[in-house]
């Protein structure tokens, strides 16, 4: 259950990851020291630097577990020291701290000292979805489609979970590739609450939230069309953007274009990697559910808990087709325009 205001307190200049913090955030979410912090990663060495981006530097660090082993951790510390940076910082501590789910990041702590504002979560040593679509390392194996399948599942069951799991509905305004990492078994999960919002209470009528305060808008080519028109958001601009991240797994970038998707049937665009290795009968539910996920109205799109079950359903006729077909490469008779 999401409490309603979790009250941070802190100053702009906070001296302490101690101060000033209520008792429910202490309960909630484990407060490091910088001290902490600067042993896990070498002092902020650049060795230690995993990646970056324009609010963050994101550090491989190793945290010690009862005092006996060190574990893995990602850290990522904030650039800036402005409003908006602080405002996204809370944001996303405020979320994860109450959140738990197997399909989404797990949040292991956060420190602020002074200018300082880091954030700390659980490590995903294969990286992000679209690092294992684009991979250009010859060492790793390009996903097959029952791994891309069971990825997609995955991330829908953390969708789902943020629209329907908690007392109020969570947009998360920005699934991408980018936002789907996975473990060291492959398990996906959604990451980066920076700027997802709450909405209405998950029982009521949903309305459409006016997001125009925060100019934020999502990902170029993954947002829902409602949103650049009018800018306003329901559950269903998740649901295109994740429309689009399904297309995306099985065409890599080939039609995130709009108007290309238009004109291409998505089958002269499957990924060399996996011709021959999609059974038509599961294609036919995964295409189905994907160009129903893009309807230009968010009235006409499902809901993510049949997406779900229609991911679902893809997977498991796929693998029943691979047990009567062992040899032979499959043929997709279908062309699909989605419009």
């Amino acid at each position: 259950m999401l409490i309603k205001y979790l009250g941070f307190c802190w100053s702009k200049h906070a001296s302490s990851c101690q101060r000033q913090y209520p008792t429910v955030i202490e309960e909630l979410c484990h407060q490091f020291s910088l001290a902490d912090i600067k042993e896990s990663t070498k002092k902020f060495d650049e060795d230690q630097i995993i990646g970056t981006g324009d609010f963050c530097i994101v550090y491989k660090g190793f945290l010690q577990n009862n005092g006996v082993t060190d574990d893995t951790v990602v850290i990522k510390r904030i650039r800036g020291s402005g409003e908006k940076e602080l405002k996204q910082f809370k944001n996303e501590i405020e979320l994860l701290c109450q959140l738990r789910h197997p399909n989404l990041i797990t949040l292991l702590g956060f420190c602020v000292h002074k200018d300082e504002k880091i954030v700390v979560y659980e490590h995903m040593a294969n990286g992000s979805l679209h690092d294992r679509l684009y991979c250009s390392d010859v060492k790793k194996e390009p996903l097959t489609w029952k791994h891309r399948l069971k990825i997609c599942i995955g991330a829908a069951h953390g969708l789902h979970y943020l629209h329907t799991g908690a007392k109020r509905t969570i947009f998360h305004r920005d699934i991408t590739p980018y936002k789907i990492l996975l473990d060291r078994n492959m398990v996906a999960k959604l990451a980066d609450f920076r700027l997802s919002l709450k909405g209405p209470h998950y029982a009521s009528k949903p309305k459409p939230k006016t997001i125009s305060k925060d100019g934020f808008i999502g990902t170029y080519g993954y947002v829902a069309p409602e949103i650049s028109e009018n800018n306003t958001l329901t559950e269903k601009c998740d649901v295109y953007s994740f429309g689009v991240v399904l297309l995306e797994v099985v065409c890599k970038d080939k039609l995130k274009n709009v108007e290309k998707r238009q004109k291409h049937p998505v089958e002269e665009n499957i990924d060399p990697n996996l011709k021959g290795k999609i059974a038509p009968e599961c294609w036919e539910v995964f295409i189905d559910i994907t160009e129903r996920c893009l309807k230009f109205d968010p009235d006409e799109r499902p809901a993510m808990g049949e997406v779900e079950v229609q991911l679902e359903l893809a997977l498991s006729l796929q693998e029943e087709a691979d047990m009567r077909n062992t040899c032979d490469d499959y043929t997709l008779l279908s062309m699909t325009i989605i419009n």
